[in-house]
């Protein structure tokens, strides 16, 4: 739990900083070296009464100091800048996952949210309900290899992998639970599909037994965690190329695969 004395005068200077982006600008470009007031004004864009005042009070807390009509950041200006940007930067990927957040598996992701700075969010709207899935299917059908563990199927992900896998060589390696193989059913095209895909030379699918809390796919070097809130279809999709979060999804679906065993595709009957 935070202290009271964070939550006192270290948190009224980042409330200082944080509540006006023209003295966060101006500082970041301080940092830069030397620079006299007029670069300022075009580097920042700030008015020149807006950058006065903010000068002013930089001087005030000793984050800045002047010489001969230049500016410059002091040590502690420097220390000021280097957190708060770093702050900024962990906080970047929250504006998109706030969205999507209620969706993640009970216990979350086992890597630091972090990573997901950059990633696209592909989520499903009133008027595109599909828009993860169809998302899903487009990187599958560019890809050359594709790895992933599902506790669900979805048919239009599954004929894309049908095509690619028969008819266009692609590499599949997947981990499946239980109710995933039950989520084939009675369709017979499906159940026929499936057959012809766990058959083909390139496929290797296993069967898991354990928890599956959430699906991943690997495709080529991106990353697709699909998010559901344990319920079928995704209602949203987080891509990122990330290559912390492409080892903890590799190493997620290894363990997967290992813990089960190979597909019988005589299991199923069209």
């Amino acid at each position: 739990m935070l202290s009271a004395d964070l939550l006192g005068a270290p948190l009224e200077e980042l409330e200082f900083l944080a509540r006006s982006p023209n003295r966060v600008r101006v500082l970041d470009a301080l940092t830069e070296g030397p620079v006299g007031r007029y670069e300022l004004e075009d580097a920042t864009g700030v008015s020149r009464a807006t950058l006065g005042r903010i000068l002013d009070d930089f001087g005030d807390r000793g984050w800045v100091r002047e010489d001969d009509r230049s500016y410059e950041t002091t040590q502690l200006g420097r220390y000021v800048a280097r957190e708060f940007g770093t702050l900024l930067e962990r906080f970047e990927p929250v504006p998109a996952l706030n969205d999507v957040a209620r969706w993640f598996p009970e216990a979350g992701f086992d890597f630091d949210l972090g990573r997901l700075a950059g990633a696209t969010v592909v989520r499903s709207t009133r008027s595109n309900a599909l828009a993860p899935t169809a998302h899903i299917s487009k990187r599958i059908r560019e890809a050359d290899r594709v790895r992933l563990v599902t506790y669900s199927v979805l048919p239009d992900v599954m004929e894309v992998c049908w095509r690619g896998a028969v008819e266009d060589d692609l590499e599949i390696e997947s981990a499946l639970d239980e109710g995933a193989v039950e989520g084939f059913g009675t369709d017979p095209e499906l159940v026929e599909r499936a057959m012809e895909l766990f058959r083909t030379e390139g496929s290797e699918v296993y069967l898991c037994h354990g928890d599956v809390p959430s699906s991943v796919f690997v495709v080529d070097d991106l990353v697709l965690l699909c998010l559901s809130g344990g319920e079928g279809a995704p209602l949203a999709v987080i891509e990122t190329d990330d290559a912390a979060v492409r080892s903890w999804a590799e190493a997620t679906i290894d363990e997967h695969c290992e813990a089960g065993e190979r597909l019988d595709p005589s299991l199923f009957t069209p």
